[in-house]
């Protein structure tokens, strides 16, 4: 029994260490973001959405993804049920939902539903295109 609990233990952790470099507050996240002036990312899910899990395990686990998400964003992972999930996400009716926001709560961007890498890389290019022009302001 033990083993089936230490094998089930390991592959759960596997699936959630896909190399970004996660923040699990929205609030730390916004802190860290204006301390470095970057975007924040914020990807909610659900523990039973089968289309969270492959987001994680193709799209945000992309070593290219993951290195500009870590080089470039503050990244959190907020489940949509839990308490800080239904404050800031209580209307939210798809997931997964990544948002682009700035330090200041500020939109920038946002998709819906599972995307692929490249959508996902058109969506972070828009997201950079208004976080610079609202920089520039």
């Amino acid at each position: 029994m033990r083993q089936v609990l230490l094998l089930l233990s390991i592959f759960i952790s596997l699936l959630n260490a896909n190399g970004v470099e996660w923040r699990d507050s929205i609030k730390v996240g916004l802190e860290v973001a204006k301390k470095e002036n970057k975007i924040l990312m914020i990807f909610v899910e659900a523990h039973n959405c089968p289309w969270c899990k492959k987001m994680l395990t193709t799209t945000l686990s992309d070593k290219d993804v993951v290195r500009n998400l870590n080089r470039d964003y503050i990244s959190v992972k907020i489940d949509a049920d839990s308490k800080e999930g239904k404050e800031y996400f209580s209307s939210l009716a798809i997931t997964p939902t990544t948002y682009f926001v700035t330090a200041n709560k500020e939109y920038l961007e946002s998709i819906e539903g599972f995307n692929d890498i490249e959508f996902f890389f058109w969506s972070m290019a828009k997201a950079e295109k208004k976080f610079k022009n609202l920089k520039s302001n």
